[in-house]
């Protein structure tokens, strides 16, 4: 039981909700007990922060009890389960290049993690993130995903870089955008390898990256309706040109 605030494990961890800390310790927080799970199926879990008072019973590495005040400290959501996971940053390479989603300058964590989410109930093989789109292992994100994360292969880069890399291995490559130019969904024709362009919430897909695509996609909708936020958007997309088929 850590009862200390100076504990040098406890000020370890207080210091994850930090970008730059997560970093230099390669290392993230997970809570709730469904990603706790997740967490451990992935074989990423390092330790298991329990709540005192709180009963779970679980085979992992490390099992640390925490006093509650220093749990709640911790934990990132206003009703905590009493339960969270300290993990290791996950390191996979994309090895199919069937579907693919590229996010350039997302930053509102509910919108990627959803995005990620998608991503795998679609089929999509992975998912490349611009250097600008908010930091996948923010408390929020993870939340989001609800353990997706931890089951599909995720790369940030230079997206025009990404773009060209791709075309080079015959990826025809789309960006969502609402030009006039762009193609409805319904008349794009289907290929075995394809990449999707989802953009920041205000300004979309920027235009240097539109400009490197193939071609330019949009989600035929009401008039009533001038755009849709992006994680509806593309998970309208990758359910329309799901990898599962």
């Amino acid at each position: 039981m850590i009862t200390s605030k100076e504990n040098l494990k406890y000020k370890m961890w207080s210091k994850l909700s930090q970008k730059k800390y997560r970093q230099r310790e390669q290392l993230f927080l997970a809570e709730g007990e469904h990603l706790v799970l997740e967490a451990k199926k992935a074989g990423v879990l390092v330790d298991v922060l329990i709540c005192e008072g709180v009963s779970f019973d679980i085979d992992a590495p490390s099992v640390t009890y925490l006093a509650k005040p220093l749990f709640e400290k911790l934990a990132s959501t206003v009703t905590s389960s009493g339960i969270m996971a300290v993990c290791r940053m996950l390191e996979e390479d994309i090895k199919k290049y069937n579907r693919l989603l590229l996010v350039d300058g997302v930053r509102d964590p509910g919108n990627l993690g959803t995005l990620i989410r998608s991503a795998l109930a679609f089929g999509f093989d992975g998912i490349v993130l611009s250097k600008d789109t908010v930091d996948i292992y923010n408390e929020k994100v993870v939340r989001a995903t609800q353990g997706a994360l931890f089951s599909i292969a995720i790369r940030r880069m230079d997206l025009v870089k990404c773009v060209a890399d791709l075309q080079t291995l015959g990826v025809v490559v789309y960006a969502a955008t609402l030009s006039d130019n762009a193609k409805v969904i319904g008349d794009v024709v289907l290929a075995d390898s394809m990449a999707f362009i989802v953009g920041n919430e205000g300004a979309g897909i920027c235009e240097s990256l539109v400009e490197a695509c193939d071609e330019n996609v949009v989600i035929e909708m009401s008039s009533a309706v001038e755009s849709l936020n992006v994680s509806v958007a593309g998970s309208i997309l990758m359910c329309h040109f799901n990898g599962l088929r």
